[in-house]
């Protein structure tokens, strides 16, 4: 692994009149990128896994899908909160229509528009279930997400 160096640019006052220099210093953060690396592995994992309990789980194939795309990036900091081609709907909690048809079942090639009416989401799976399943991970664990990346990552 490549050491990377942050170069910090200080101005540094040595008078009472205000009168200073530019001083360079060279910081090595490189012994700091593996625990930052496990510490985003961490979180993206642990965002998944806290959305679980909120996502739309009938047959299980969408939540399936999602989390393993989730997976195949994890440490990236990214989490695929919804996969296509149902995540787009399935996340707005909003029936979705073909314009032109006013149909749910859309012409190939059409864009959907989303129109007032809520979605009903079966719960005998997951009787947590809502729309916008991350806000609602986050509203409920993002502080222990927070602790757990401060300790992780050496700031505690």
């Amino acid at each position: 692994m490549a050491k990377r160096k942050m170069i910090a640019k200080v101005r540094y006052n040595y008078s009472a009149k205000g009168k200073g220099q530019d001083i360079e210093l060279d910081v090595d953060l490189s012994r700091f990128e593996k625990q930052y690396g496990k510490a985003q592995y961490m979180l993206d994992s642990m965002v998944m896994a806290s959305m679980k309990p909120y996502m739309p789980h009938r047959t299980g194939v969408f939540r399936n899908v999602t989390e393993a795309m989730s997976d195949a990036i994890a440490g990236s900091g990214t989490v695929i909160a919804a996969a296509p081609p149902f995540g787009r709907f399935l996340y707005e909690g909003k029936v979705m229509v073909d314009p032109v048809t006013n149909s749910p079942w859309a012409r190939p090639g059409a864009k959907k528009i989303v129109t007032d009416k809520d979605l009903e989401y079966d719960k005998s799976h997951n009787p947590k279930v809502t729309d916008h399943w991350f806000d609602e991970a986050k509203k409920n664990h993002g502080k222990s997400w927070i602790n757990a990346v401060k300790k992780e990552a050496g700031g505690g």
